[in-house]
């Protein structure tokens, strides 16, 4: 029996959360929405998507659209940012439309399944991958006592118990059995690269940024990371058909690789990059990097076959706190690395930084500025380090009763709590969820602040930003700048 789903991103706290530091935020396709709509039509269901970023969506005007769809089943993707909002879409949907299913999935609602469920905001919790699970889910929604059969979720009972059908998340081992993202389901015309962005491509008016998993997991353990799932890769014919598709039917400029671990598997980019300049691709693109992965033959590869922007995990410039976190890297590795994408190619390179990591004391922040100053960058990103849930330090916090989760004694929860998980909390009043013993909220803030100083206030990366800017888009990267800086 085909079903009616509808498939929701919620609306997140944005504007209290980052305040004029919205505007660098890009507007992406909810991709693993995309994901899970395509192996549901698949299989003859009717499927609608609901993107609230991408669309300004307020809790109210989704109401209005969810009452006038009236799906059978309904299946939100909760992270932090949005999970107070998931959380009042579920309730109002329980009481509202008591006969619809009402699915979370995502890391942050693996993390609360329990309040969540308990709460009665949903019925059903997905762990991992969501494709397999929810289509199962979507075709015994009429028939719940196999609930118990499907792996990866945890769900309420006959009596409003709280059941886990299986204490591992669910994982899908071979990625090219699942369709291809449904792209259709969205409107293209809410994705387009803004003049003003926190990455480093930005192209001309109206040209459209899409992105695309050729991964999933990430083999490393980083303390601060919620991507602790083992690594899984597509084949490389098969990231390039997704690329090409995206160059030539949906007229995308510029693809971002969402995925941690897609240069990990270096047999695997040489592939990629071989089989782009084969089918003479144009379309540009831009990853996460690894300093471990990146050499002189591999560089150059990647410039050939249209790699615009890499993206490092520097964290910080003391080794100490680097092994405090389980990097697994070095100083002089990051620095080489770096060095060496700028000496064998055009490659743009961004440093992802955290201030604040466990053990940081001021002065070891002061020296990751240094170090971030030292290094050949085009861009920096200076975030608080934020414990965020599904993260083996947010466990580590739980545990010994050292953070906010949100969880009132009583079991009902403080949804606001989850505003405070914000990694560049310096663009408005808010004080971060956790901060380090040996430093301060107010202290923390004021260091992002002279990180960001320092580093985009010197004549050459003005020069540079000054670029990408356009006459209209000035005033406002003024006053962003403003928040930022000062």
């Amino acid at each position: 029996m085909s079903e009616n789903v509808l498939l929701v991103f919620p609306p997140d706290e944005m504007e209290a959360m980052l305040g004029e530091g919205k505007a660098l935020v890009q507007k992406y396709e909810p991709l693993g929405l995309l994901y899970i709509a395509a192996a549901v039509r698949e299989k003859g269901h009717c499927v609608s998507i609901i993107d609230a970023h991408a669309e300004s969506l307020d809790c109210g005007r989704i109401k209005s659209r969810i009452e006038a769809l009236r799906p059978d089943v309904v299946g939100f993707s909760v992270l932090t940012c949005n999970g107070a909002a998931a959380y009042e879409l579920g309730r109002w949907i329980k009481q509202a439309l008591p006969g619809t299913l009402v699915v979370f999935g995502n890391v942050h609602a693996s993390v609360y399944a329990r309040p969540y469920l308990e709460n009665e905001c949903c019925d059903v919790v997905v762990h991992g991958d969501g494709e397999h699970p929810f289509l199962r889910l979507v075709e015994s929604a009429r028939d719940r006592r196999a609930w118990a059969q499907i792996p990866g979720i945890s769900y309420r009972g006959p009596s409003g118990e709280v059941v886990c059908a299986s204490p591992e998340p669910y994982l899908v081992s071979d990625l090219s059995v699942l369709p291809r993202p449904a792209r259709d389901l969205v409107d293209r015309g809410h994705y387009h690269l803004d003049a003003i962005s926190n990455q480093l491509y930005v192209g001309k008016d109206g040209e459209r940024a899409m992105t695309l998993s050729t991964s999933r997991g990430c083999g490393q353990r980083c303390r601060f990371c919620v991507v602790n799932q083992r690594p899984r890769f597509n084949p490389a014919d098969r990231v390039v058909d997704e690329l090409e598709s995206l160059e030539k039917e949906h007229g995308a400029a510029y693809a971002l690789f969402i995925d941690p671990s897609c240069m990990s598997n270096q047999a695997r980019m040489f592939a990629v990059c071989e089989e782009i300049r084969r089918r003479r691709l144009s379309i540009r693109w831009g990853c996460d990097a690894r300093v471990g992965c990146v050499t002189p033959e591999l560089v150059r590869a990647m410039e050939a076959a249209n790699c615009f922007d890499l993206s490092f995990g520097a964290e910080s410039g003391v080794q100490r706190l680097l092994d405090n976190v389980e990097k697994g890297i070095t100083l002089s590795q990051i620095a080489r690395s770096i060095a060496m994408v700028k000496e064998h190619s055009g490659i743009r390179v961004a440093g992802l930084f955290m201030l604040g990591l466990p053990g940081e004391t001021p002065q070891d922040s002061l020296e990751t500025m240094r170090f971030a100053r030292s290094l050949p960058l085009d861009m920096a990103q200076f975030s608080l380090c934020t414990p965020y849930p599904g993260s083996a330090l947010f466990a580590e916090l739980r545990a010994r009763g050292e953070i906010d989760t949100g969880v009132l004694p009583d079991g009902r929860l403080d949804t606001a709590v989850w505003r405070r998980y914000s990694a560049y909390i310096s663009f408005t009043d808010g004080m971060p969820i956790w901060v380090t013993p040996g430093q301060t909220a107010g202290g923390l803030k004021e260091l992002q602040k002279r990180a960001q100083r320092e580093f985009y206030l010197r004549p050459a990366q003005i020069l540079k930003h000054a670029r990408r800017l356009r006459p209209g888009n000035i005033v406002k990267a003024l006053r962003i700048a403003r928040q930022a800086f000062w």
